[in-house]
């Protein structure tokens, strides 16, 4: 039995299965001065990495959606965080993959889309994971 769990240690865990370009997407993420995240707090907090993440910011607050904003150490933290509970789940994996994988995917394109050189003005880069959509209301309700 022990012989059978060794093998499957050996073949299976600690392999990288990091998403293409996951290096490059932590270098740009370290040049990131601010980047926001808009998420329902009890998916970034299945998500969040417990070190290095300590001093995120709340800048925005609707109900249990929640806007953090993260340095590009505390976005490197969490890229990390996300690959290694996502991408390369082992024995000690977060009990939250799709969630993970879910968030990554999200991130990953607007870091991508960074610029080294950003400009003046530029925007504040952000991602949105918000799924709720506000319905029409129903004709019964005017009157």
């Amino acid at each position: 039995m022990a012989v059978i769990a060794g093998a499957a240690l050996l073949t299976g865990c600690g392999e990288d299965t990091s998403p293409p370009g996951h290096k490059g997407r932590l270098l740009k993420a370290a040049g990131a001065t601010k980047f926001r995240i808009t998420c329902a707090k009890d998916l970034w907090e299945n998500t969040k990495a417990y070190q290095g993440m300590d001093d995120v910011t709340v800048v925005s607050r609707k109900g249990k959606v929640y806007t953090y904003e993260l340095t590009g150490n505390e976005l490197v933290t969490y890229l990390k965080e996300l690959n290694s509970n996502g991408h390369n789940a082992g024995w000690d994996a977060d009990m939250y993959p799709e969630q993970a994988i879910r968030m990554y995917d999200a991130i990953a394109p607007v870091v991508d889309a960074l610029s080294p050189t950003p400009r003046r003005n530029a925007t504040i880069p952000q991602v949105t994971l918000d799924d709720v959509v506000l319905a029409p209301p129903s004709p019964s309700a005017k009157r």
